[in-house]
């Protein structure tokens, strides 16, 4: 074998080591490219199924006695029985169990209303004449209109709970064109037998949605004679419609 001498030998050694030192300086003096970095896919953004809202429910709402007073007539508003008859302040109260009229056989509460409210009137003198308003408020129309088609029907039945010594008759009803549903009034005449004064009970009836309001107007005398149409109660009921809204 041919023996290279130690000079060449370490020379070559440096050479290559050189070479390899150079190769890397190199790399280093180069501008290093930026690497690209990941970047999060970008998708569209997800819009939510419209929803359909649950429907709100309430109960139905009663007014309550404050409220209903409110639609009640006050005293100046109620007509008097003449020109120069004024109505005193009664008093006003919730709704008991007291009969609306002299016809009726039980309470507008008796016979479905849930709440109620009702106002006297007083005469200006010493007699017992009187007049009075009742407003009465029902569940639904179902109730209402059964309520209604009962107190009509004591109309027609007026005077079979009364005493065989007192002479009653009941009118027709008489319809009163107002902004309610149904209005009317109707007059009962009741005379004790052998005497010579009798007593009239004007009655008046309004029904609008499912509020219904009793109206009633008593005095004594010996005839009722007021033009046709002109009657308080005729009046009366149209004011009472009119407060009802």
């Amino acid at each position: 074998m041919r023996a290279f001498p130690r000079s060449v030998v370490v020379a070559g050694v440096a050479a290559t080591a050189c070479a390899a030192l150079l190769a890397g300086c190199g790399a280093d003096d180069e501008p290093s490219k930026p690497v690209a970095e990941d970047t999060p896919a970008t998708s569209a953004p997800v819009t939510p199924a419209p929803t359909t809202p649950a429907p709100e429910t309430s109960a139905p709402s009663t007014p309550d006695p404050a409220t209903l007073s409110d639609r009640l007539l006050l005293t100046a508003q109620v007509p008097g029985l003449n020109a120069q008859w004024h109505w005193q302040d009664g008093r006003t109260a919730q709704l008991g169990t007291e009969p609306s009229n002299i016809c009726a056989q039980a309470s507008l509460v008796d016979i479905g209303a849930t709440n109620g409210v009702f106002r006297t009137f007083f005469p200006p003198d010493d007699s017992d004449d009187n007049a009075a308003q009742q407003i009465a408020v029902f569940p639904d129309a179902k109730t209402t209109a059964s309520a209604w088609s009962v107190l009509k029907s004591w109309q027609l039945r007026c005077g079979e709970a009364i005493s065989a010594d007192v002479k009653i008759r009941a009118g027709a009803p008489v319809a009163v064109r107002t902004s309610a549903d149904e209005a009317s009034w109707y007059l009962v005449t009741s005379q004790p037998m052998g005497e010579e004064t009798g007593r009239f009970d004007a009655v008046g009836m309004i029904r609008k949605g499912t509020t219904i309001s009793v109206l009633t107007m008593t005095n004594s005398g010996q005839d009722y004679s007021y033009p046709k149409g002109k009657e308080p109660m005729v009046a009366m009921v149209k004011a009472a419609a009119a407060k009802l809204g």
